[in-house]
């Protein structure tokens, strides 16, 4: 049973308090931890480790409470301007392991961009950007296998 689990099943202290949403699928909350005011949670109520591992009709329920809390996060806290995150396995950051979606509103002046630079200084170091589209034939080989990969799995 994860964090999210037992808060939404046994919800201690003041977790309820918290709630801003929730369906038969899905909860929203706002974050303890917040990183600007309004940062919420939206969490399905299945524990499902990665966003992958989820079965359609919960993703696309999670979709949808995404949708209508991110418009209540906007109303409420006056920014237009949020972030939606989704942290998929240990590596990406996720700290528990049931998939959950951050919005997190942002204002002029309080978005750091550390971790966006120091993403395209990665992307910049390992696969330098082309001077031109590419050329016809360019996604054959290992690129064009790649894409062939994904593209099926995604049907």
């Amino acid at each position: 049973m994860s964090l999210f689990n037992m808060l939404i099943e046994k919800r201690p202290g003041n977790f309820a308090e918290q709630i801003v949403y929730e369906d038969e699928t899905c909860v929203a909350f706002l974050d303890k931890f917040p990183l600007a005011d309004g940062h919420t949670l939206v969490v399905p109520r299945t524990q499902f480790e990665r966003y992958h591992d989820m079965d359609e009709d919960t993703s696309a329920a999670l979709g949808k409470a995404v949708n209508k809390v991110a418009k209540s996060v906007v109303a409420a806290t006056g920014c237009s301007d949020y972030n939606l995150v989704v942290n998929n396995g240990k590596q990406s950051g996720q700290e528990v392991p049931h998939v959950h979606v951050h919005i997190i509103p942002r204002k002029e002046g309080d978005y750091s961009k550390s971790w966006a630079e120091s993403a395209e200084q990665f992307r910049v170091e390992s696969n330098k950007r082309p001077d031109k589209l590419p050329d016809e034939g360019a996604f054959d080989g290992a690129l064009g296998s790649l894409r062939n990969s994904i593209k099926a799995g995604a049907q």
